[in-house]
């Protein structure tokens, strides 16, 4: 399933990083999330419990991590990586005949509606940035005004912007 929802992935946004290698992932109690090898030559998405026993869980995870598994980087990426992770996994989850799984938590429902709003087709957005910034932790302000020139100013900051999970607020 990993190696079918990477190359779903890189048909949307590009290839990956090809010095980095994708392993198969695992389940962990607190999933979902990708883990970098210790020398950073790769990574690994870790998915929840709940991905174990339900496959529509365990699509709509690990669509999400592939996306970061596109460019794995240590640390928290940023609004824009999260948004295109969210719109990449409910894409995937429809490919796969999948109802999309509901949005939960208010940070990824953010993350969604700020790429949304950098053209009616935000996948396409995706692959414009990764084509100019080899990946979405590395895109500008600058570098997505110059693509999406029509977009308010505070909407790109905002996806430059280092993720926050526990964010609670509206737009």
């Amino acid at each position: 399933m990993q190696q079918e929802l990477l190359k779903l992935a890189q048909n949307v946004f590009g290839p990956k990083d090809p010095y980095k290698t994708v392993f198969q992932p695992t389940f962990v109690e607190d999933g979902p999330h990708i883990r970098n090898t210790p020398n950073l030559d790769g990574a690994f998405a870790e998915l929840s419990r709940n991905a174990e026993g339900y496959w529509p869980t365990a699509i709509y995870e690990l669509a999400h991590e592939t996306v970061h598994l596109l460019n794995p980087k240590p640390g928290v990426g940023n609004w824009l990586s999260e948004g295109m992770a969210v719109a990449f996994s409910l894409y995937a989850q429809q490919q796969y005949g999948i109802e999309p799984q509901a949005i939960s938590m208010p940070a990824y429902r953010c993350a969604l509606a700020l790429v949304s709003e950098l053209s009616p087709n935000t996948l396409a957005s995706g692959r414009r940035i990764r084509e100019v910034c080899g990946s979405f932790d590395n895109a500008t302000i600058e570098d997505l005004r110059t693509l999406f020139p029509d977009v308010e100013c505070a909407t790109l900051i905002w996806l430059c912007q280092q993720f926050q999970r526990d964010w609670q607020d509206g737009l």
